[in-house]
């Protein structure tokens, strides 16, 4: 598979190049929390231990040691789902300003929800913290309550909600910082009308912010990922080249700097030429990424995995993965020394590429326990793509049953981009071919979001 899903639980929200959001959940507010508060009273089970414990979160910290403490509290994720709920049920049974969650707490709440997936609970502390963070004018907590519900949005493919949430943080009038970053949040915005379909709105916006930049290359890069949506793909690599030479010729950034935001320009035109059918353009690229960080697990993969993918130079391929495997453990291995995640597995992009490249070489019976190891990661294992694989290599191995099981099971995902719109059609077309009648509708993924009309344009 040639792209990862990997995340971290404590998303550091960066709108630009050095607009970056941090924060150590320093800024106190209305509720408990404080040494001057009544501390519920522990015990060794039951609410009162899990509302001591939550009520913890209240506390500033560093944002390491906030990290930390989220880990260990989500790890369980039962029992975190049971602190959710209560939390929540806390917090909407208080009166007035009188909540048991401040600011912090409420922050680090949203956030424990949202990679639980319990979508309505984080919604209700993102808004709280939106609305805490505004009362006590704190615009960096405001950045992080307004990015975090974005992202929630995001996540659950609901672009109208999105653009409703950066409208309102535009027509936000409060401090500097949020000032300095509406521009990025209307990249959020343009980003959100693409992804409905809205294509031609997007890319005026787009232009817009590229004439209020002078230029520059930020927004051009906006509006080649705008161009890739819009399945304009040879513009978007023209537009991909420009910001390479605006890259260049932007002196002001420092060098090191400009490497890396040149690397992420090729990383994306990697993937255009996938799209485009310019296998070894896309190589090259990944080529020349691999010769400047030969660490970095992810180049790695990718260039093993369209490799394999398309058949070529397989011998290649495969030492390229298990390259990736064994950067990506060694990554993951210092990760954990840091704190900055709770244990060491396999990604499953990476497993499912090493599944994909020994079935290119006719290796079945090798291909088998990666890929079903990749499809029972429960986190990043839920993808069409993997399922197909492993259908295939069961199809291979003369498992017809196991094969149009997989595929099915594969019909459940959600897609997560175009080129799973394609697949699936191709998986429908296997499981019809084996005498099978897909047992989901064809397109579950090109149906369009029902849009509601936008309270107010932003940029005329």
């Amino acid at each position: 598979m040639g792209r990862p899903g990997i995340g971290f639980l404590l998303r550091v929200g960066a709108f630009a190049a050095g607009i970056v959001v941090v924060g150590g959940f320093g800024v106190s507010g209305p509720g408990l929390g404080d040494d001057t508060k009544p501390k519920a009273k522990a015990t060794d089970t039951g609410d009162e231990a899990l509302k001591a414990e939550l009520l913890k979160f209240n506390r500033p910290t560093s944002e390491d040691t906030q990290r930390t403490k989220l880990l260990a509290f989500v790890k369980d994720k039962d029992r975190a789902k049971k602190g959710i709920a209560l939390a929540t049920k806390l917090q909407k049974a208080a009166k007035g300003t009188d909540k048991p969650f401040n600011l912090n707490g409420s922050l680090v709440l949203a956030k424990a929800a949202h990679f639980l997936k319990e979508y309505s609970a984080a919604e209700y502390f993102y808004e709280y913290s939106t609305e805490t963070a505004g009362k006590l004018e704190s615009g960096e907590k405001l950045l992080q309550a307004y990015d975090g519900l974005i992202d929630l949005y995001w996540d659950q493919k609901k672009f109208q909600d999105v653009i409703d949430v950066c409208e309102r943080f535009v027509e936000l009038k409060g401090p500097d910082e949020v000032d300095k970053v509406k521009p990025f949040i209307l990249e959020r915005l343009v980003q959100a009308k693409a992804r409905q379909g809205n294509t031609d709105d997007a890319l005026r916006i787009t232009e817009s912010l590229i004439q209020l930049d002078e230029g520059g290359w930020y927004f051009t890069k906006l509006k080649g990922w705008v161009q890739r949506e819009a399945g304009k793909l040879d513009e978007a690599i023209e537009t991909y080249l420009e910001v390479l030479s605006k890259v260049d010729s932007a002196k002001r950034i420092p060098r090191e700097q400009r490497d890396r935001i040149k690397d992420s320009v090729r990383y994306a035109l990697s993937g255009l030429y996938v799209d485009n059918n310019e296998i070894d353009k896309a190589a090259k690229q990944l080529e020349m990424l691999i010769k400047r960080d030969e660490e970095n697990p992810t180049y790695q993969n990718d260039l093993g995995f369209i490799l394999a993918d398309h058949d070529m130079r397989l011998d290649e391929a495969e030492k390229l993965i298990r390259n990736a495997l064994e950067l990506d453990k060694k990554r993951q291995e210092k990760l954990l020394e840091e704190g900055k995640i709770d244990e060491v597995k396999e990604t499953a992009a990476y497993i499912d590429s090493m599944g994909w490249v020994l079935f290119k070489q006719k290796k079945y019976k090798e291909a088998l326990p990666y890929l079903e190891k990749a499809c029972a990661d429960e986190d990043e294992g839920i993808h069409l793509e993997i399922w197909d694989h492993l259908g295939d290599v069961y199809q291979a191995l003369g498992q017809k049953k196991n094969a149009t099981d997989a595929w099915q099971k594969g019909l459940t995902m959600e897609d997560v981009s175009k080129r799973d719109i394609e697949r699936r059609k191709k998986v429908i077309a296997k499981l019809k071919a084996a005498g099978v009648e897909p047992k989901v509708k064809e397109s579950p993924s090109t149906e369009p979001e029902k849009k509601t009309p936008p309270k107010k344009k932003i940029i005329d």
